[in-house]
């Protein structure tokens, strides 16, 4: 007898052999794959470190900004309120000084003088505005609560829509810098009511919550669209949102044609309220 192998038993081993090479082939590839993957996992761990640090890094930037904002406004009102606005008191107290000493002979003068009274007088009043808006020293003599009662008047007294105020905190010690930011949040809302809602009513509330601060400013308007909350050239809310993100609260604003529009603000009571720990 030969001992040749049959034919079939080489066609056994062959297939053997390229079944081996072929799991080989298979595991060098899905240890490629495999490899792949990770590195591209670790990679896409990083980019979002990397884009998380990124907006921390610009939430800081924005903080920083609004503070220099805050500080550069306050400069501006004092520079207003002790140079320009003492210099036209004392033009004032000039131009009257002069008024009486004029005799009943010179009409067209003392005319003359008393227009230019009215016109001193009313820049006293815009200077005195202007420094208001400019730095709301309203917070320091009546606190927040009252200045925003105060704002809601004053809202309802020049546009004629009514506005309601209510909160559950009036006692609360507010920080400085917290009041002035949530201040200029309910002045940008009331603004957007005035110029875009075609409102009939306005409602501020400013509530404790359990550890949050829950500042709410809604109208029944229009209702504010998806579009113009997500444009960025809507600076009003930008400004509103990185305020709110700045003292580690949240900010959601929402509406609709049927309901109006609102304006949601949460932040922890420990960032606002002096003698609060988290």
């Amino acid at each position: 007898m030969s001992n040749q192998k049959p034919p079939y038993h080489e066609l056994e081993t062959k297939m053997e052999e390229a079944e081996k090479l072929i799991h080989a082939l298979r595991t060098q590839q899905v240890d490629a794959i495999v490899g792949e993957r990770h590195v591209m996992l670790v990679r896409l761990k990083q980019a979002e470190e990397n884009l998380k640090s990124s907006r921390n890094q610009l939430r800081a930037l924005a903080s920083y900004l609004l503070s220099v904002r805050e500080n550069e406004r306050a400069t501006i009102a004092r520079e207003l309120h002790d140079e320009f606005g003492q210099a036209l008191t004392s033009l004032h107290l000039g131009l009257s000084w002069i008024s009486r000493k004029l005799t009943p002979g010179q009409r067209p003068l003392r005319e003359q003088i008393r227009s230019l009274l009215a016109t001193t007088t009313s820049l006293i009043r815009s200077v005195k505005n202007i420094a208001s808006e400019l730095r709301p020293g309203v917070l320091d003599q009546l606190g927040l609560v009252k200045t925003l009662k105060s704002e809601a008047r004053e809202f309802e007294g020049h546009t004629g829509i009514p506005c309601r105020f209510k909160m559950n905190i009036a006692k609360a010690r507010f920080d400085r810098s917290a009041a002035v930011a949530i201040f200029r949040i309910v002045q940008a809302a009331l603004t957007n009511i005035a110029r875009h809602a075609h409102a009939s009513r306005a409602l501020i509330t400013l509530m404790k919550r359990k550890n949050n601060l829950i500042l709410t400013v809604m109208d029944n308007g229009k209702g504010i669209s998806r579009k113009v909350i997500d444009s960025h050239d809507s600076l009003g809310i930008t400004g509103m949102r990185e305020r709110t993100l700045a003292l580690g609260g949240t900010f959601t604003l929402g509406g609709s044609r049927s309901k109006g529009t609102i304006l949601t603000v949460r932040i922890p009571l420990s960032r606002v309220l002096i003698g609060t720990t988290s």
